[in-house]
């Protein structure tokens, strides 16, 4: 039997071009997530990104038309290839056809391939004489619902005493989404969405407990970009202002540059990092002109003094209201945001500038800890921030320079550069001030936002061969001022190298090295806070194997080390094999998982990505020892009808309780089930 026969033992593959019967979309996302999705927590939202990408999937992007906007919504296109393509339209010409891509620089195979379903040349203009009759018959709908819970009944259900916390409503999770498209320039959106625990019309009084909807159009003359409702602003790095999806260091190094988009609309089911109101985008020759308005009610804890200014302690951010207290929290705290962003461009050069205001009916004053010295305090806060982006002879530089006002600033630039067809590079440096403050940062940082840290990173991606990648990046960082679990100024490094070998449409094997050092509070007792060092060591082999036009298995082997001075060394791993079905034609589709994992406690958890219905997508934390396995079948009802079941389970060994508080689950397993329906018309 010859060897590549025998691969199907550990690996698989699913290339998104040799899967006609999986949307283009679906087989991306499989992969985006791992490039992109390194250690994300359970709840990580990728479905405003899938529907981006099936959006245009539907509705091309026509390249004689675009000024490049568009692209940045990819994040495995790199701007310097953007930058190129714009370059070669203005010297030769408009496009006549997708072939003539080959010939810009910047591309391969792989990214012709990737690219190539989402683009178009001379696509016709949406709304340009349109009546309102041709909007009612022309455009196209789509109605999805979406029900899922966990059957094992989990503590805060079972609770009945009105004085003690405990889940108000039922553990059924319910999403409804509404969309509407004609072509590109015009789209209606709404979510309605209840999680496990909430109340339907209970004390809440409102159905779902939460709305979300927007209407926004673009490409209309002047106007290239009108919202009202929920909407994202992703502007210049990410210091100042980013709202919605954000992705951190991964193993496409070029994403270190963040990919300002600006204004559009907000779809996730995310029930937070969104702007609530109005944003338009007005074009003025080479000047953009963005101004943006947002009102939202935040969940926090409020306090009222008679004659006193409300005080905000904390603010929630999980957007949960299943016990009496966070019901109580609901809205407490109203933000209020109006500001302004004007950009400029100029054959290579992008310029741009932002200042907005953020104000709350109540002062935020966090607890008076050490480490919370320079946090913000107050109702009222204005930012500024100036950033540039500037493509020459294969080099594409990048920055911002943020400053909350009365307060600190924070630096970020970068470059990258093609060096040779073969070899590119990245580098990153980073300085946020401790006394930095943004509601809306997204920087690039190892922290959870822009603030209090300095970091350099640099990056290289080899090819020697086309079927042949390296990946090399190192991540050196330090906090100069506490943080939660760290009582002193700390440092760390993030070292990451990946080997991968591709069989062209057939096969590849990837090997992934990472290590991570980071400073923390000893667990043990000292005289003094004493800082100790935590390594954190992961070693992944992860292959995918295409057996025929119908089969293709994909598998990983991980192994994780942990260890911490004062605790005993974690040493973790986890093997998993996944079997996808999708047929070159048929109604049925689907994917299975078996994977068996041991890790002696949390902080040697893995985590890996798992398929779901569409948009559906979650990153379990595999910890303990047990077994894991999923099943998820799509089935074409009628050709504009689909059906998504799934039941996922998670079984573990020497253990009589999963979870804790009121998450609790008398046993050792977990069952999870999701029926999907979605309606085109």
């Amino acid at each position: 039997m010859r060897f590549d026969r025998i691969l199907f033992l550990f690996i698989g593959f699913a290339a998104p071009g040799a899967v006609s019967a999986q949307s283009e979309t679906e087989a991306l996302m499989e992969r985006l997530s791992e490039f992109m999705t390194e250690e994300q927590a359970e709840d990580f939202d990728l479905s405003a990104l899938a529907e981006r990408l099936e959006f245009y999937e539907r509705n091309p992007i026509d390249l004689n038309r675009t000024d490049g906007t568009e692209l940045l919504e990819f994040p495995f296109i790199p701007q310097l290839f953007i930058e190129n393509l714009l370059v070669h339209r203005n010297r030769s010409g408009r496009f006549v056809s997708l072939y003539e891509l080959q010939a810009i620089e910047g591309i391969d195979e792989e990214l012709l391939r990737l690219l190539w379903p989402y683009i178009t040349v001379d696509a016709p203009r949406s709304l340009a004489g349109i009546k309102s009759r041709q909007l009612r018959e022309d455009g196209s709908h789509e109605v999805m619902v979406r029900y899922g819970r966990t059957l094992e009944q989990r503590r805060g259900y079972t609770i009945t005493d009105t004085t003690r916390s405990r889940y108000l409503g039922t553990p059924d999770q319910v999403l409804v989404r509404y969309r509407y498209h004609f072509g590109k320039d015009l789209q209606v959106s709404f979510n309605m969405k209840k999680d496990a625990g909430e109340t339907f019309w209970g004390p809440n009084g409102r159905g779902f407990d939460f709305y979300s909807g927007s209407l926004y159009i673009r490409n209309q003359g002047r106007l290239k970009d009108w919202v009202v409702g929920d909407y994202s602003l992703q502007l210049g790095q990410g210091l100042a202002m980013w709202t919605g999806l954000g992705f951190g260091k991964g193993s496409m190094v070029h994403n270190m540059a963040r990919q300002s988009v600006g204004v559009r609309p907000y779809t996730s089911t995310n029930e937070t990092s969104f702007l609530r109101g109005a944003a338009a985008t007005v074009s003025f020759g080479n000047f953009l002109i963005t101004p943006f308005f947002s009102r939202r009610r935040l969940d926090g804890s409020v306090e009222e003094a008679e004659g006193q200014e409300r005080v905000a302690g904390s603010v929630n951010q999980s957007g949960l209201h299943r016990t009496p207290t966070e019901l109580a929290n609901r809205g407490a705290l109203s933000q209020y945001v109006l500001g302004l962003d004007a950009r400029y461009g100029y054959k290579h050069l992008r310029l741009g500038a932002t200042a907005f205001y953020t104000g709350f009916d109540a002062a935020i004053d966090p607890q008076h800890l050490l480490r919370n010295q320079y946090a913000f305090r107050g109702s009222e806060l204005w930012n500024t921030s100036v950033s540039y982006t500037y493509s020459w002879r294969g080099m594409y530089l990048y920055g911002e320079a943020a400053h909350s006002l009365g307060s600190g600033y924070a630096l970020a630039n970068g470059l990258i550069a093609s060096l040779h067809p073969h070899f590119s590079m990245a580098l990153h440096h980073r300085d946020y001030q401790r006394n930095y403050h943004s509601f809306f940062n997204q920087g690039v940082a190892e922290g959870s936002m822009a603030a209090n840290e300095r970091g350099f990173y640099a990056g290289v991606v080899y090819h020697p061969r086309r079927s042949l990648e390296w990946v090399l990046y190192g991540d050196f960082f330090r906090f100069p001022w506490l943080r939660y679990r760290v009582d002193a100024p700390s440092r760390g490094v993030d070292m990451f190298s990946q080997l991968t070998y591709t069989w062209h449409k057939k096969a590849s094997l990837s090997l992934r090295y990472r290590f991570r050092q980071h400073g923390e509070n000893a667990s043990f007792e000292t005289p003094y806070n004493r800082i100790v060092d935590v390594l954190r060591q992961q070693m992944r082999i992860n292959g995918q194997y295409k057996l025929n036009d119908a089969w293709t298995l994909r598998g990983r082997i991980e192994g994780v080390h942990y260890r911490k001075e004062g605790e005993a060394i974690e040493m973790g791993w986890m093997v998993y094999q996944d079997f996808l079905y999708h047929p070159m034609a048929g109604k049925l589709s689907g994917n299975f998982r078996m994977a068996w994992f041991s890790t002696p406690g949390y902080n040697s958890r893995i985590y890996a990505f798992e398929n779901d219905v569409l948009y559906g997508y979650s990153f379990p934390a595999y910890h303990n020892t047990g077994l894991r396995s999923y099943v998820n079948f799509r089935w074409r009802l009628w050709r504009k009808t689909d059906l998504w079941l799934r039941y996922a389970t998670f079984i573990y060994r020497n253990v009589e309780e999963i979870g804790s508080g009121l998450d609790a689950i008398d046993g050792n397993h977990r069952s999870d089930i999701r029926v999907q329906l979605r309606w085109q018309f």
